[in-house]
């Protein structure tokens, strides 16, 4: 399985930074690239079909369009005359009925009509390929007048060009016979009719003389002749007979080489065959082959051949890896669900029974193809069963893989947790869920054996924090992580903001009671310990972390969890040493500064922890007050007047670290309380942490200012006793 050229890549690049609007489209893209990036914006999310009404000028050299997935209303339909297509794929139609209705039958819809809307001049002369998915009947007579051969003069071609059609779904009866669709369109040279239904026979089909093509999966032909007419197609090389829906769903197995056999058709220049999920035996598979002399390659996955070899085809069923290989890329580059879910399937029961059977280079071809799933499949459905298969295959659990397959893991696991971001988790609750939580734990197991490297570590805790934040039953499994980590790896992430945003958001969701939510606050500290001045900038950026944090404060203080409160004060006086003046204001500037002076508890000032956190609180409140940005002055004012002459009878604690910005602030603004720069002064000599001071020139501006605040007769008594004694510290440590 070769990997993707650089084109595919750049187009799914650019498809997925357009899809998340981190570009502007506002580029013009040739044929080539305009079909890839609509194929792949399509495959992201059917919505962005709203791309090409919006986009028209960018992609209008768009020439094919599949809409199979999308919905498209009546006004998507008439924008499609901007485009000059040459191949069209629609996908249900049944809610345009009442735009576009049969004015015979409102039961049908006109689709002449809806065609001649759709399409311009020169994509009705060009268009070589039509497709209708959908399970909507048609107006009686629309072939005709959709045709490429004149019936009479009063019938004009539509699309003279077209030689391929599919027509999915759709119930043949007396009113659509598939004769009357061959002879309106005698130049096919593709032709879909799977899922036909009340299909008794072919008959009609030897007109399509030019046919190369002919898909038919799931189709009963009832008839024991049915399939004769077959024979009179010279040019046919392509034959699909196979089954990809539910067996349940068929009235009886589909039989179909048996019935070709038994009524001796020969395709003399056949070259490509799927009779997969079929009734087929080894003799009538042998047979046929015998018959067709120009076979190339059989696929024949999950039937009564799954174990068999014919030296003179390529083979596709179970019966080596490299033929289990070929089946899975052929399931998934068709788009068969089913067949690869099948393929999908076999593999995994060799990496979970029987993997001590396989080589290396098996197992190597294996995990590529699990890969290639990831990368390439277009169906969830597809994505999710290679991720059971890594989730819950006994081979992943093995010191054989962790030994021998080190290096492939990080791969691995980045790519798993990219698909599953593209899952529909409201799809698959209960499975998605315990698949990604048990890869999950594998993953945190290497942590434990010192197995990561510091990229899938990265990995790993990104990962359980985004899933964290959607479920927090994901929360035990990043807590577990973060127990097993080492300090280096702590510190390499230090300015990660995408783990402590995810932490902070993870926190705010939480019971503040709950154990973990403790445990996440300790995880969110350690980062926050060595986070540059940036990160921190980054987190207050819109100042929702801040405003949690302090509601979080409110709610923490009525239970007996002493560290998580003292942990989130300090996170607001870090957070306050770099926000701006309108940071703060926003934040602070209302209701929040009575949430903080709520949680003093005036009556139990002996306690120390009491103390440490009104002194935390009440340095936020002079910073409030020196750059004058809260309304509540007043009580502010008050809060600290009574807390700072109650505290002369206390000692004060050690404590947080006042950052140089702060402290400048307070001590200079005309906006500041005697009591809150006494305050200020004090927590310099009994509670700011003073190492490193002198590095950043703030040990000369302590000095300076408190020894001018000493001399100042004009000064308040209080503030100049504050001052000396942050002098008499300062030189009890100048001289230790």
């Amino acid at each position: 399985m070769s990997p993707p050229t650089l084109f595919q890549l750049a187009v799914k690049s650019l498809a997925q930074e357009i899809h998340e609007e981190k570009i502007p489209f506002g580029f013009n893209l040739d044929a080539k690239s305009s079909n890839a990036v609509v194929r792949r914006l399509l495959e992201l999310d059917p919505n962005n079909v709203e791309l090409l009404e919006t986009q028209t000028k960018q992609l209008s050299k768009l020439t094919e369009l599949d809409l199979r997935k999308c919905r498209i209303d009546k006004e998507g339909v008439s924008n499609l005359k901007n485009f000059n297509l040459i191949s069209l794929e629609f996908g249900g139609l049944l809610h345009l009925m009442k735009k576009f209705p049969d004015p015979t039958n409102r039961n049908r819809i006109d689709i002449v009509c809806l065609l001649e809307k759709t399409l311009n001049t020169n994509s009705q002369k060009l268009m070589v390929h039509l497709g209708f998915s959908g399970k909507e009947e048609f107006m009686s007579g629309w072939e005709e007048k959709v045709s490429n051969v004149h019936f009479s003069p009063m019938v004009s071609k539509l699309l003279p060009s077209l030689q391929s059609i599919k027509i999915i779904s759709k119930e043949f009866s007396q009113r659509f016979q598939l004769s009357n669709l061959c002879s309106s369109f005698p130049n096919l040279r593709f032709l879909d009719i799977s899922s036909a239904k009340g299909l008794s026979t072919l008959n009609g089909i030897k007109i399509l003389k030019n046919l190369q093509e002919l898909v038919m999966r799931n189709v009963e032909i009832r008839d024991v002749d049915g399939y004769k007419e077959l024979s009179d197609l010279k040019d046919l090389r392509f034959l699909d007979v196979s089954v990809d829906i539910s067996p349940f769903r068929l009235t009886n197995p589909i039989r179909a080489i048996g019935s070709l056999l038994a009524t001796e058709v020969r395709m003399e220049n056949l070259e490509f065959l799927d009779c997969s999920v079929t009734s087929v035996e080894e003799r009538e598979l042998r047979e046929f082959v015998e018959n067709h002399p120009k076979l190339k390659t059989v696929v024949a996955i999950s039937t009564a051949c799954d174990h068999i070899s014919l030296p003179t085809i390529d083979l596709l069923n179970f019966n080596s890896t490299d033929s289990i290989l070929k089946s899975l890329k052929y399931a998934v580059s068709n788009d068969r669900v089913r067949l690869a879910e099948h393929c999908i399937r076999v593999i995994f029961q060799k990496l979970n029974t029987n993997h001590e059977q396989l080589n290396d280079s098996e197992i190597s071809k294996f995990l590529n193809s699990l890969r290639y799933v990831l990368r390439e499949a277009k169906e969830e459905r597809t994505k999710l069963a290679a991720i059971k298969c890594f989730a819950e295959s006994n081979f992943f659990e093995t010191e054989r893989f962790s030994s021998s397959f080190s290096l492939e893991i990080p791969g691995i696991v980045e790519l798993i947790f990219e698909s599953s971001e593209s899952l529909e988790f409201v799809n698959f609750p209960f499975v998605s869920h315990t698949l990604i939580s048990s890869l999950l734990n594998r993953k945190v197991n290497f942590l434990r054996f010192g197995q990561t490297s510091q990229k899938r570590f990265n990995v790993i805790i990104e990962k359980a924090v985004e899933l964290s934040c959607r479920n927090s039953a994901y929360t035990e499994i990043l807590l577990r992580a973060s127990r097993l980590i080492s300090a280096d790896q702590y510190t390499a992430m230090r300015n990660n903001t995408k783990v402590i945003n995810g932490l902070f958001k993870i926190a705010n969701e939480m019971f503040t009671w709950e154990a973990s939510y403790q445990q996440i606050i300790e995880v969110i500290t350690i980062y926050m310990k060595e986070a540059s001045e940036e990160t921190l900038k980054f987190l207050v950026s819109n100042g929702r972390i801040v405003e949690e944090c302090v509601d979080q404060i409110k709610m923490v203080s009525q239970f007996p969890t002493r560290d998580s409160q003292r942990h989130l004060l300090h996170f607001l006086m870090v957070f306050s040493s770099v926000m701006s003046d309108k940071q703060l204001k926003k934040c602070y500037g209302g209701e929040a500064v009575f949430k903080l002076m709520g949680v003093i508890n005036t009556k139990e000032m002996h306690s120390p922890f009491e103390r440490t956190r009104a002194i935390m609180i009440c340095s936020i409140l002079s910073l409030l007050l020196a750059k004058n940005l809260t309304e509540h002055r007043k009580p502010i004012k008050k809060t600290i007047e009574e807390l700072y002459y109650g505290w002369v009878l206390w000692n004060i604690p050690d404590g947080q670290k006042m950052s140089n910005r702060v402290f400048r602030a307070i001590i200079t603004s005309r906006h500041s309380t005697d009591e809150s720069i006494c305050l200020c002064l004090t927590l310099m000599s009994t509670f700011i942490y003073t190492k490193g001071y002198e590095a950043n020139g703030c040990w000369n501006y302590m000095r300076t200012t408190s020894e001018g605040i000493r001399s100042n007769p004009k000064m308040a008594e209080n503030k100049r006793e504050a001052a000396n004694a942050v002098l008499y510290q300062m030189g009890r440590i100048e001289n230790k």
